[in-house]
């Protein structure tokens, strides 16, 4: 039996000490000093878009990396409120949930599922710091400045647990201009929500800002046992502020301290796909299959709060610029489930799983715009612990801990070799220490092991600029994700460590009124970390042999006229197992109510979570009406079908989402007016799809919504 304790130390003390700093930051420094610019997205004079992709800001254009940029405006006026909403978007990029987890795959590198001890292989970064929680990682997008979508592998620049791609969400920057609006709106199901943003300065040397979202809703779920038509009720609230102090020219702090809290058990109304539960054969027994019902004898739930508290510190040295990144957070997430999806009092299961993570990383970038050679050295820590204690029918069935100490060290550089060509090379070399400490009640099973990787991850990139918006770029990048000792697995022999190596191609051009990015990929995934459950909330983790992943993906915008823009995003990708011998699926026996284990060689099957194609097309319209301004935007998802599983047993169909929105901006473009719908042709679709020992249990997607806002600016 573990004893519960705050993560490596009173994780509170940290959490207070970091808070100290920055506090004696803020009164430290007041002298007055110059403005200083500088963030994940900025938008120069003429509109072009600067990102930091390659830890430093250079324009969207010449970074040699496939990119899907979308501006704050472009996700409010998509509708698109969180991460989860994000592939529509960008079609590349593939996310569902396992209660509170999310899981974030793009071009058929993604992890099925994210557990203690097993992070996800598509990061997420907010302001530049790694998120290694996947309950964390869906974020309200209400302040967001840009989110930037990285395709491929990142293991050099980001490194820890990038083989398939990096989410860069960029908060608003705050401003001594004072600005920000107040915004309320409604809709179906009795969804109220409320949202400010607002940023000032308090002297010459210090501006302030705060962002918070509240949003309650009744959901769309009939519990049928009960009756209970809000089963999927929820509230859900996030506040971040930040401080950016600029004591003198050259030296800035940037402050920032979250929270969010979320009661939504949307996520675990899960019903019996295909009547598929071990429930199947009780006399009586109620099992709901369709969009809008559950049939759960006892109601399940998803709580989670999230603390941080980051501060980015840098300082112009005259030949670079030195930027630390400190940040600490806590996150704990709570989930209950009735685990055979029925009205029979089986299996109702329910987990806590509190996490403490502290991250320090240190980049000296190169300042001289007229040096031939640009160029980044970085080093990163991180240490991170979670615990993880599991229950079934009020029986302790295990308790774990996961301790994960991770550092690294890099260097990349790109040297103008003509007026043309311009050629990067760089490396990562990356040490981690996972540990595993847990206690298995039924059998009074003590597990403790440890164990150390190492890795050397590199990248080469040639890029030739035709002119100053025009350029073609060929590139290697390999990407690594640590090895792990799982603590739902309960084994002392770790899980090895995945690599991935890629080459693509690219063009890239933005003239007049045309932003046209193209990149063709292919990649050489090995060792692929592969994770299936089993029965008691364990899991089983196997290192498939190797995935092959090609194809293409593009994005193609116009500006037809002022007040036109047609935007077309689209991928096609072939990925397969090479040789998947021991893929897990199930067998199921209605008339014995069980559901069984059995191996499935799924090499040359398609992996899972990966369409063969998807895509969407956006269009903006606005035209001048009652002094005002009114703008049209209609965005179409489209993806092809895929599997939720590696042995294909549990396949989504293709489909579309429609979403709506219309807004009237008023003659002082102080206040808009919007009306929206999303799904508005009721598609049906899952967001997730499991199977184990006791059910095939499944989450629809949200249904048709309308709603209406009003936001005022100031």
């Amino acid at each position: 039996m573990l004893q519960s304790k705050a993560p490596w130390g009173a994780r509170d003390s940290k959490l207070q000490l970091l808070a100290g700093a920055a506090f004696a930051a803020a009164t430290m420094f007041s002298a007055p000093a110059m403005a200083q610019t500088g963030s994940g997205q900025t938008a120069s004079d003429d509109n072009e878009i600067v990102v930091t992709a390659q830890r430093r800001e250079e324009r969207l254009e010449d970074v040699p990396i496939s990119i899907a940029n979308v501006s704050g405006e472009a996700l409010e006026t998509m509708s698109l409120d969180d991460v989860m909403a994000l592939p529509q978007a960008v079609p590349s990029l593939r996310i569902t949930r396992a209660g509170t987890f999310v899981q974030p795959s793009i071009r058929g590198i993604g992890s099925q599922v994210a557990l203690p001890g097993l992070p996800q292989n598509v990061t997420t970064y907010i302001d530049g710091y790694y998120v290694p929680t996947a309950g964390a990682s869906n974020f309200s997008l209400i302040n967001m400045d840009s989110v930037n979508v990285l395709k491929g592998p990142q293991g050099t620049l980001f490194g820890f647990n990038t083989t398939g791609g990096a989410i860069q969400l960029n908060t608003r920057r705050p401003q001594h201009d004072t600005s920000g609006f107040i915004r309320g709106g409604y809709g179906a199901d009795n969804t109220a929500s409320f949202g400010f943003y607002g940023t000032t300065g308090l002297s010459d040397t210090l501006a302030v800002d705060l962002a918070a979202y509240y949003e309650q809703g009744d959901g769309f779920m009939t519990n049928v046992v009960n009756g209970d038509d809000q089963a999927g009720a929820y509230d859900q609230y996030y506040f971040r502020a930040q401080a950016l102090i600029e004591p003198t020219d050259g030296i800035s702090f940037r402050i920032a301290l979250a929270h969010s809290e979320e009661n939504d058990p949307r996520t675990q109304n899960v019903v019996a796909r295909d009547g598929i539960t071990i429930a199947a054969p009780v006399v009586g027994v109620t099992i709901a299959t369709q969009p809008g019902q559950i049939s759960h004898n006892q109601e399940g739930y998803a709580r989670f709060t999230s603390d941080s508290l980051t501060i980015t510190s840098s300082f112009d040295l005259g030949f670079a610029t030195l930027t630390s990144y400190t940040g600490y957070r806590e996150d704990t997430v709570s989930q209950g489930l009735d685990y055979e999806a029925s009205s029979a009092a089986l299996n109702f299961s329910h987990w806590r799983v509190p996490d403490a993570t502290f991250t320090q990383e240190f980049n000296l970038t190169s300042n001289s715009s007229d040096d031939p050679l640009s160029w980044v050295l970085g080093a990163f820590y991180m240490h991170t612990e979670d615990e993880y204690f599991y229950h079934t029918n009020g029986a302790s069935i295990f308790d774990s801990r996961n301790t994960t100490i991770s550092s690294a060290v890099f260097a990349d550089a790109t040297y103008q070799a003509s007026d043309h060509l311009f050629l990067t090379l760089g490396g990562r070399y990356s040490w981690d220490n996972p540990q595993v400490h847990s206690f298995l009640y039924p059998f009074s099973l003590t597990t403790n092991a440890e164990a150390d990787f190492s890795d050397f991850t590199g990248r080469a990139v040639a890029r030739y600029q035709f002119d100053d918006g025009s350029n073609i770029y060929a590139s290697f990048t390999q990407g690594y994700k640590a090895g792990a000792l799982p603590a739902s697995s309960f084994s002392t022999v770790p899980i090895e460590p995945e690599t991935i190596d890629g080459y693509e191609v690219g063009y890239k051009t933005y003239t007049g009124p045309f932003r046209l990015d193209l990149a063709a990929f292919y990649y050489d995934y090995r060792d692929v970390q592969v994770t299936s459950y089993g029965a008691g909330g364990s899991s089983v983790t196997v290192n498939a042999a190797g995935v092959e992943s090609y194809g293409v993906d593009g994005m193609f915008a116009w500006d037809v006229t002022p007040d036109l823009t047609l935007t077309v995003n689209g991928g096609w990708t072939q990925a397969e197992y090479t040789s998947f011998p021991n893929a897990t699926g199930f067998l199921f026996n209605a008339g014995a109510g069980t559901i069984t284990n059995v191996l499935v060689d799924a090499s040359g099957m398609r992996v899972q979570r990966t369409p063969e194609f998807s895509g969407n097309f956006a269009v903006d319209y606005g035209f001048d009406l009652a002094g005002g301004r009114m703008g049209l935007n209609a965005n179409i998802f489209y993806t092809g079908d895929f599997t939720f599983d590696a042995a294909g047993q549990l396949p989504q169909d293709s489909y579309s989402l429609v979403n709506l929105r219309a807004t009237w901006t008023d003659p002082s473009e102080r206040l808009d007016l919007s009306v929206f719908g999303t799904n508005v042709t009721d598609e049906t679709y899952f967001v997730s799809s499991f199977i184990d020992p006791y059910a095939a249990r499944s989450v629809y997607g949200d249904p048709a919504l309308w709603g209406v806002s009003l936001t005022m600016h100031y």
